[in-house]
């Protein structure tokens, strides 16, 4: 029963995550992703807390080791990984940047077998391979790309999902702690609130940021941050009733999502070629493969 809601909650949960992603790239015309980032934890914090105040057993707000880790995960999960994910979606579009972002099942499985000695059948290595091998593809550049990006730029997708690994299996551990996403989220949320507030009042010491001159844009943005609230409780979910090794690899199925709404809404922001498709392809077979191997 636990094996089969976390394949449902991992399935929402790439749903959830390629609508935010291909909504997010239509507010980024002329807001800057660090704004995004900003405002979607801002109001996705809002969100928890009220969530928090009603439904959360107060019991749970004394379990200090839990509260200690998820705040320590919310000090580079959301902040880093969702920066440098709005920064890869900015610069090379949102159906090329989450194929790369999707190497997260690679680095959080080999990080599970390390560190949380989880050992899943063999048969889930050729699957991991077979994501890679579309994130390779994915990353050469088409003559008929016309969005201006530059091989540094593959830094921000991969990076956020060198961290979104780790952040999975500490998330884990602390979820074995204390088995409550809704609390864990809004612990999570708020102490990246914190770290972000501080890096604004840093950054635009001396400038104005402009929240609410684009009004479109930011209609976008909020729609995008709500969603990824939402991501945000069905991912922790996921987790509690699956082991690492398996609920991470299937959100890699989110590139084909995103894909295939790209080529539907994103067609005045981004090219979406065969070679793209086929990259995706072989990250969905390579999910098949895995959640063949782990059942």
């Amino acid at each position: 029963m636990d094996f089969s809601v976390a394949i449902i909650l991992a399935f929402l949960m790439t749903l959830i995550t390629a609508s935010s992603n291909v909504i997010l790239k239509k507010g980024f015309a002329r807001v800057d992703p660090f704004i995004a980032v900003y405002l979607s934890v801002l109001i996705g914090t809002g969100f928890l807390w009220l969530l928090t105040v009603f439904l959360v057993p107060r019991i749970y707000f004394q379990n200090y080791k839990a509260i200690l880790i998820f705040l320590a995960i919310g000090s580079f999960a959301p902040t880093l990984v969702r920066t440098w994910t709005y920064y890869g979606i900015h610069k090379l579009g949102a159906s090329r940047a989450a194929p790369l972002r999707a190497m997260t099942p690679f680095f959080a499985t080999i990080m599970a077998i390390l560190f949380l000695k989880e050992t899943p059948r063999p048969g889930i290595f050729p699957g991991i391979f077979l994501i890679a091998s579309g994130v390779v593809l994915l990353s050469k550049k088409e003559n008929v790309d016309f969005t201006r990006w530059k091989p540094l730029d593959l830094f921000y997708p991969l990076a956020a999902a060198l961290l979104a690994g780790f952040a999975a299996n500490l998330r884990k551990y602390g979820l074995n702690l204390m088995p409550y996403p809704i609390f864990a989220s809004t612990i999570a949320a708020s102490s990246s609130l914190a770290v972000l507030t501080i890096y604004a009042l840093f950054k635009y010491k001396k400038e104005n940021i402009l929240f609410f001159k684009y009004t479109k844009e930011l209609k976008f943005i909020i729609y995008a941050a709500l969603l990824t609230t939402i991501g945000e409780i069905v991912d922790l979910s996921a987790l509690l009733y699956g082991k690492v090794s398996l609920v991470v690899p299937l959100f890699a199925v989110t590139p084909l999502i995103i894909v295939f709404l790209s080529r539907i809404f994103l067609k005045k922001h981004e090219v979406v070629t065969r070679k793209l498709i086929l990259a995706s392809l072989l990250i969905i077979a390579g999910i098949g493969l895995t959640i063949f191997s782990t059942i």
